[in-house]
């Protein structure tokens, strides 16, 4: 298939809402592809603001040399180590996304048909392991626990600044034993989530305990645990919150093998922050 055409097998998918069969359809045809061979690291980004965090971690890791695929809401919004999915890149993971749903269609019936949404995931999937990505940003600005952006299980869970029912459905999709990044929250909220953390017995970087951004002398300091790790200038357009969410997620993710350096931070943050001014 060529791009025109996965564009029209993708957009002749029904746009239909969940029938709580999602996540075991995008599964099954992700199992049909023998491959391709996915050894990415997947990071869960949840809440309003994921977006904004996303692309921080994405440009701090693209700075380190990781490159790094962002899962949006859809096809035009996904993209590969900070490019739309190309033409060719899109034949290719789209044909062998197609065939997949064929699969389906022929020994999965009983699980339904594959929505729009669900191929757009197999494809943006698909596509990060075919273009050698190293870390997928899987973003769920609604913290849907039933949205197939949550159909692998992540390696770092990321919570941006939510309310107390969000973070409990964020909270609710985190593995066991695997790490969470949370935002600066509001007091109240932030002693909710540390007692739940807590309980869960689960690693947590926590805003405000154990990350945050600081203003000095009109610059921005990023702090890990009171000391001071690296100064940056305000990126336009992100909120500080955002920002330390997601250089802490960045780093969270290069202690699971991807070399950091705090140059590279600021590398990937005033790359960022010129590509924003110059949009």
């Amino acid at each position: 298939m060529n791009a025109p055409l996965v564009r029209a097998y993708v957009e002749a998918l029904p746009d239909l809402s969940s029938d709580g069969k999602a996540v075991e359809r995008v599964r099954f045809c992700l199992s049909t592809l023998l491959g391709p061979d996915v050894r990415y690291l997947v990071a869960s980004v949840l809440g309003p603001d994921a977006p904004a965090i996303a692309r921080v971690t994405a440009a701090v890791l693209r700075a380190a040399g990781a490159p790094t695929g962002i899962l949006g809401r859809s096809l035009e919004d996904t993209t590969v180590d900070g490019a739309p999915i190309d033409d060719a890149l899109l034949a290719q993971a789209g044909t062998l996304t197609a065939a997949s749903g064929y699969q389906l269609a022929d020994a999965g019936r009983d699980l339904g048909e594959l929505t729009r949404r669900e191929g757009s995931v197999i494809l943006a999937l698909t596509a990060f392991a075919e273009a050698s990505q190293r870390v997928a940003l899987l973003v769920d600005a609604d913290i849907a626990p039933g949205d197939v952006a949550h159909v692998t299980h992540p390696d770092l869970v990321v919570v941006g600044r939510v309310d107390r029912e969000g973070a409990d459905r964020a909270l609710s999709l985190l593995p066991p034993d695997r790490p969470v990044v949370i935002s600066v929250l509001p007091s109240e909220v932030r002693s909710h989530v540390e007692e739940r953390v807590t309980a869960m017995g689960v690693p947590a970087l926590l805003g405000d305990r154990d990350h945050r951004i600081d203003e000095r002398d009109g610059r921005l300091v990023f702090t890990v645990r009171d000391e001071p790790y690296v100064t940056i200038d305000a990126v336009p357009g992100i909120e500080r919150s955002a920002l330390a969410t997601g250089i802490a997620a960045a780093l969270a993710l290069g202690v699971m093998g991807i070399r950091m350096r705090e140059e590279w931070v600021t590398q990937g943050i005033a790359t960022l922050r010129a590509e924003l001014v110059a949009s």
